[in-house]
């Protein structure tokens, strides 16, 4: 059992550090790109001024000739298809991967056509979640007043927190997204949503839980943010 733990956590530290070189994949496919890309807009053109001047067929065959063109055409070439399948199994490789850690994804975010489509997306969750309380704590405190905020919509105030029953979700749009104060988020058991707009929510809880909002987004016909 140790040495399979061993195994994952270098497995997991292996991963990461590979991960967080994206730019040098960038980097390095950079002037890749930019040899295929010229050879093929070279081809191009010298095809099509071939095409366009045909008394220039001689001078054409007598070039490829000295620069050994076909050769050297024929070593490229060879060379892009072994990438290409490499590149081909790669992506299979990281398209299996993408499926693998989506089974674990702990986060999403989902844009609304409007806030009450918003509005009654979370009204679902609560019923999907069985959730009757949230906590709701703002980002930033001292720029708001707790005890007006809990008063209007009907929670009670704990220390700089507000526990607000989720029925009163539709106050939580009335009394303070209206107002545009402050980001905030709300907390459950299960989830914790986070208001970046009234038609933004980015919402964390078990790959579980996020599946099951990812399925009632869905009848919302939410913007499923794939990051």
């Amino acid at each position: 059992m140790a040495d399979i733990d061993t195994k994952l956590k270098k497995s997991f530290e292996s991963l990461n550090k590979n991960l967080y070189r994206t730019n040098k994949v960038v980097e390095l496919y950079t002037p890749l790109y930019e040899i295929i890309n010229n050879i093929s807009k070279d081809l191009k053109d010298i095809s099509e001024i071939k095409n366009k001047n045909s008394h220039l067929e001689k001078d054409i065959e007598k070039e490829i000739k000295k620069r050994e063109l076909i050769s050297l055409f024929k070593k490229m070439h060879t060379t892009v298809c072994e990438i290409k399948e490499d590149i081909d199994v790669f992506y299979k490789d990281m398209c299996d991967g993408n499926k693998f850690l989506e089974e674990y994804r702990s986060y999403r975010t989902y844009v609304f056509a409007d806030t009450l489509k918003t509005k009654d997306f979370i009204k679902k969750i609560i019923d999907s979640f069985n959730i009757e309380e949230f906590i709701l704590k703002f980002n930033v405190v001292g720029t708001v007043d707790l005890l007006e905020i809990s008063e209007k919509i009907k929670g009670r105030k704990m220390g700089i927190d507000i526990v607000m029953p989720s029925k009163n979700i539709d106050l939580v749009f009335e009394e303070i997204l209206k107002s545009k104060a402050t980001k905030f988020r709300l907390i459950s058991e299960n989830i914790v949503i986070y208001f970046e707009k009234d038609t933004i929510l980015y919402i964390e809880g078990l790959s579980k839980k996020i599946k099951l909002c990812d399925i009632d987004a869905q009848s919302f016909n939410a913007k499923i943010i794939d990051n």
